[in-house]
């Protein structure tokens, strides 16, 4: 089965590495030659970025090259098991991803427009950069934080991740992926 893989990165500010004060965050996603696919940008108000942090509801949207628009992320404010709804360019319902109650693993589950399990993510605890797509207990892909270098690491809440998966997927599925990407980052890696 051949597989795909495309980055996803974001871009951070210096008054927040200097000034530690929260800002919109800011992503770029690429394919694996390095060739723009899409922007997405974070809507949420200063309050809840500075005081919320991670637990703060945002809308975000995912724009193409050419700057249309492609979806919209819509998270709510969560304190425990945080949801992302994503909706297509004209605002019809694709999916969502949702975070399930685990103690020892970051497991999440990716539904459908009808709300039916279509994979799960399971982030194992001794390995927490990573988190695996899995099928019917079969992995299918993963999705990998990568190391950012000691500066970006230390100062910002700056990340970039991969996204592996089998190439034949159709365009829904890898826009509920790179949903869950967002979320994990907001969950996992904003604080």
């Amino acid at each position: 089965m051949a597989q795909v893989t495309f980055y996803v990165k974001q871009y951070k500010e210096m008054i927040e590495a200097v000034l530690g004060f929260e800002t919109s965050n800011k992503y770029s996603i690429t394919d694996s030659s390095g060739n723009l696919i899409a922007d997405a940008q974070e809507s949420s108000n200063w309050l809840g970025r500075q005081f919320l942090r991670a637990l703060r509801p945002f809308e975000m949207n995912v724009t193409g090259a050419n700057s249309h628009k492609l979806m919209t992320l819509d998270k709510g404010f969560a304190f425990m098991l945080h949801r992302i709804e994503v909706r297509d360019s004209i605002g019809k319902y694709v999916g969502a991803v949702q975070r399930t109650f685990s103690f020892f693993t970051r497991d999440y589950v990716i539904e459908d427009s009808a709300h039916r399990t279509l994979f799960q993510i399971a982030g194992p605890i001794w390995s927490p950069w990573t988190f695996n797509i899995m099928q019917n207990g079969v992995q299918k892909g993963v999705i990998k934080k990568k190391w950012s270098g000691f500066f970006k690491e230390s100062f910002t809440d700056a990340d970039n991740f991969s996204v592996t998966c089998p190439q034949e997927w159709e365009g829904k599925v890898k826009q509920l992926l790179l949903a869950a990407v967002l979320l994990i980052d907001f969950v996992h890696f904003e604080n």
